[in-house]
C-alpha cells in the first residue's frame, strides 16, 4: 500500500508544479506579448486615453457703427461636452438632473454613440458649474461664443444673427461671414485614469479672432428711426413700415429700420418669415412718389420747361379704355404745381407726350430695375416693366407710379441721385477697408445736374403750406420730398379698395441736402394718405437726427461739407465720473452697462452674459488713463 501512495503523492506533485510552470510560462508569453509583441500598440492606446485634442473655437470679430459703438460682439458663454463613451452608466440620472433635462432625453442623445458629443450647448454659467462638480468621468466644460446685439430689434433686419455653430445666418452676419470668422485653434490637454481634466494644456495651434467690421450705420440715428417708425405703425394700426436714412453724397445708410422686427438674441423665438429685412425683400407701387422722375424726364426731353403749364382735365382723363382721376381736380398747373398739388392726370400727360422710352431710360438710370448691390441677399431688383410691354395705358400709369414696383432702398437711393446732383452713387452699409478698392464708388452722372436741382426746387413747394407733404417739415429746416399714396394690387387683379400704402420721400436741408429719408407704411387703417401718415415720421426722424449730427435749424450748419468716406470715428472719450472714478457697475445689465459706456467713452471688455457681478478697476477707483473697464457677468 505504501509504495502506491507514495507513487499518487508524487503523480500529483508532478501535477502541481506542471500546472505552476506552465503559469509561469503563460504569464512570460503574455509579458512578452504586452513588452514586446503589442508595446507600441498599448502605448498608443494609453496614450490616447490619458491626452486628446480639442478644437477651440475662434470669436467673431465685433461689427461696429460708425462711432465705433458695438452692434454685434461674441462673448464667451460655458457649454459642457463628453466622451459618450467615458461616462459610468450608474451616473446618467445625476447628469441628466445637473442638465435639468431627462434621463431618457439624455440617453438617447448618448446613444450609440462613443466619441465626442454635446450635452448643452451655451447653457447658463450655474448650469456648468453644477454638472462640473459632479467630476463625472469624460464630461468636461467649453468655453463657446454667443453673439450678442447690444440694440436687440433696433438692428435685427440689418445685422441678421448667427447659429449656435457661430456661423452667419441672416443679414450682414450672412453676407460679411468670411471675415468675421475667426480661425478655430487646437488645444492638447491631459486626463488621469478616471478621465478627469488634468490643469493646464498646450496651444498646438491658437485661435485668431474674425476681423472687426465698421459700417455707415449710425447707433443713435438707427434708434431713433426705430422708435419713430413703432410708433407711426402703432398709431395708424398698420401692417407693417419700413424707413431708410441715406446720405447720398457718398450713398452711406445711416438707419435702415422695418416694423415689426425680432431680437437676434433670442431669433428662434421668431418666425423665419419675420427675419426678412422688408427695406429692401419687399416691394410695393411706390404711387405719387415716382412723380418727381416724370418731370425729369420731361424736363430731360427738352419739349418741357419748369415753366410750362398742362391742363389737367378738371380731374379726369380718358386714355384708350382706361379713365385716371386726381382727387383734386386740377386746369392748369406748372411744373411745380403739378408736384406740389400731386396731380395723375399731369404726370400721365407729360408721359404720353415724351413717349415711353424717355420715361423709360430715366427710371432705370435712377436704380428702378435692379438690386442696389448692398451686399444683403435676399435683396429684389423690383419691378419695372420692359418698354416692349409699354402701351399708352402702361406709360401713362407709371408716371404716377403704378405698374411699378420698388424697394424703400431703391426709392431712397433714386431720390439720392436728385439730391446729389443727378448722380448715381451705389447705397453701402459697410466703411470701405481702407485699401483703396471701394474707397470711392464711381459716381454716374444719370441726369443733368440743372435738371436734377431743377426738380429739387420743385419740390419745395411739394412740402410747403399747399402742397402734399407740409407735414414733413420740421421746424427751422426747408424739405425737398413727395408724398405717395398707392392702392395695393388685389390678387385677383386690380386693385384693393381698402389697402393701401402711404409714402414719403425727401431729401433735408433742401438748399443742401445731408440726407435722404425714405418711410413706408404699409396698409394703414385710421388714416392712408401718405401726407398724413408718412410725412410726420419723416418729420419726427429728420428733427432729431439732424441736430445730432450739427446742423442747426435756421442757421449755418457746423456739419463738415465733405460727408465722402468717412473714417471709423470713436466716440471722444468724456468725463467717466465726478473727478473721474469709476462708477459701480454691479447688478446692471448688459445693455445698461453698453449705454453707460457709450455715453460716457469707456473702453469696455465684457466676460460672460447675464448681469455685473465683477468689475475691473473696483467701483469708485480712479479711471485708467486708457479708460479700459472689464466686467464679468454672470445669470
Amino acid at each position: 500500500m505504501k509504495p502506491s501512495n507514495d507513487i499518487y503523492m508524487r503523480r500529483r506533485l508532478e501535477a502541481v508544479s506542471g500546472v505552476i510552470v506552465l503559469g509561469f510560462a503563460l504569464l512570460v508569453i503574455r509579458a512578452v506579448d504586452l513588452q514586446w509583441l503589442q508595446a507600441e500598440a498599448l502605448s498608443m492606446k494609453a496614450e490616447k486615453q490619458r491626452q486628446r485634442q480639442y478644437t477651440v473655437s475662434a470669436p467673431r470679430g465685433a461689427i461696429l457703427d460708425r462711432k465705433g459703438r458695438i452692434l454685434a460682439e461674441s462673448i464667451k458663454v460655458p457649454s459642457i461636452s463628453a466622451i459618450a463613451s467615458d461616462i459610468p452608466a450608474s451616473r446618467i440620472d445625476e447628469l441628466a438632473e445637473a442638465l435639468e433635462i431627462g434621463p431618457a432625453r439624455l440617453k438617447k442623445r448618448l446613444a450609440g454613440k462613443s466619441g465626442f458629443v454635446w450635452l448643452a450647448r451655451q447653457t447658463s454659467p450655474e448650469t456648468a458649474e453644477r454638472v462640473i462638480a459632479l467630476n463625472i468621468p469624460g464630461v468636461r466644460r467649453e468655453t463657446e461664443w454667443r453673439r450678442y446685439y447690444p440694440l436687440g430689434p433696433e438692428t435685427g433686419h440689418a445685422l441678421g444673427f448667427v447659429g449656435v455653430d457661430g456661423r452667419g445666418l441672416e443679414g450682414l452676419e450672412l453676407s460679411l461671414d468670411d471675415t468675421l470668422q475667426g480661425q478655430p485653434g487646437r488645444m492638447h490637454i491631459r486626463r488621469d485614469a478616471r478621465g478627469i481634466l488634468l490643469p493646464g494644456g498646450t496651444w498646438l495651434r491658437p485661435p485668431q479672432a474674425g476681423k472687426s467690421i465698421p459700417l455707415y450705420l449710425d447707433a443713435t440715428i438707427q434708434s431713433t428711426v426705430y422708435a419713430a417708425l413703432a410708433d407711426g405703425v402703432y398709431k395708424y394700426s398698420a401692417k407693417a413700415g419700413s424707413v431708410v436714412v441715406m446720405r447720398p453724397a457718398d450713398g452711406a445708410i445711416l438707419a435702415m429700420a422695418n416694423w415689426p422686427s425680432f431680437n437676434a438674441n433670442n431669433f428662434r423665438k421668431f418666425k423665419p418669415e419675420e427675419w426678412r429685412n422688408r427695406a429692401i425683400t419687399d416691394v410695393f407701387e411706390p404711387g405719387s412718389v415716382l412723380k418727381p422722375f416724370a418731370v425729369a424726364a420731361a424736363l430731360n426731353s427738352g419739349r418741357w420747361k419748369k415753366d410750362s403749364r398742362i391742363y389737367c382735365e378738371n380731374g379726369s382723363f380718358k386714355v384708350a379704355d382706361y379713365t385716371i382721376h386726381d382727387d383734386h381736380p386740377e386746369r392748369w398747373l406748372d411744373m411745380t404745381g403739378l408736384l406740389a398739388r400731386s396731380s395723375n392726370i399731369g404726370a400721365a400727360k407729360l408721359a404720353l407726350d415724351i413717349g415711353a422710352e424717355p420715361l423709360y431710360r430715366v427710371l432705370a438710370d435712377v436704380g428702378f430695375r435692379q438690386r442696389t448691390g448692398i451686399g444683403l441677399s435676399g435683396e429684389s431688383p423690383g419691378i419695372l416693366p420692359p418698354l416692349s410691354r409699354w402701351g399708352p395705358v402702361e406709360t401713362a400709369t407709371i408716371a404716377f407710379g403704378q405698374g411699378i414696383a420698388v424697394t424703400p432702398l431703391q426709392l431712397a437711393t433714386a431720390f439720392s441721385v436728385l439730391a446729389n446732383g443727378g448722380k448715381y452713387v451705389q447705397p453701402r452699409l459697410v466703411q470701405p477697408s481702407g485699401n483703396g478698392e471701394t474707397d470711392n464708388l464711381p459716381q454716374r452722372q444719370v441726369l443733368p445736374a440743372h435738371i436734377a436741382k431743377t426738380v429739387m426746387e420743385m419740390l419745395k413747394h411739394a412740402t410747403g403750406t399747399d402742397g402734399t407733404g407740409s407735414l414733413a417739415v420740421p421746424a427751422g429746416y426747408q424739405v425737398a420730398g413727395k408724398t405717395g399714396t398707392a392702392q395695393k394690387p388685389s390678387p385677383d387683379g386690380g386693385y384693393a379698395e381698402d389697402k393701401f400704402t402711404a409714402v414719403f420721400a425727401g431729401a433735408v436741408p433742401a438748399d443742401q441736402p445731408e440726407l435722404v429719408i425714405v418711410v413706408v407704411i404699409d396698409e394703414p387703417q385710421k388714416v392712408i394718405y401718405g401726407g398724413r401718415v408718412a410725412a410726420p415720421i419723416f418729420r419726427k426722424i429728420a428733427a432729431r437726427t439732424l441736430p445730432y449730427l450739427g446742423i442747426s435749424p435756421g442757421l449755418k450748419r457746423q456739419w463738415q461739407k465733405n460727408w465722402k468716406a468717412l473714417p471709423l470715428v470713436v466716440a471722444p472719450r468724456q468725463k467717466a465720473a465726478p473727478e473721474g472714478m469709476v462708477p459701480s457697475l454691479a447688478g446692471k445689465s448688459l445693455r445698461q452697462v453698453r449705454r453707460i459706456s457709450t455715453q460716457y467713452g469707456y473702453q469696455l471688455h465684457v466676460h460672460g452674459s447675464g448681469w455685473v457681478s465683477r468689475q475691473r478697476p473696483a467701483a469708485f477707483a480712479q479711471l485708467p488713463a486708457d479708460g479700459r473697464i472689464e466686467v464679468w457677468l454672470d445669470e
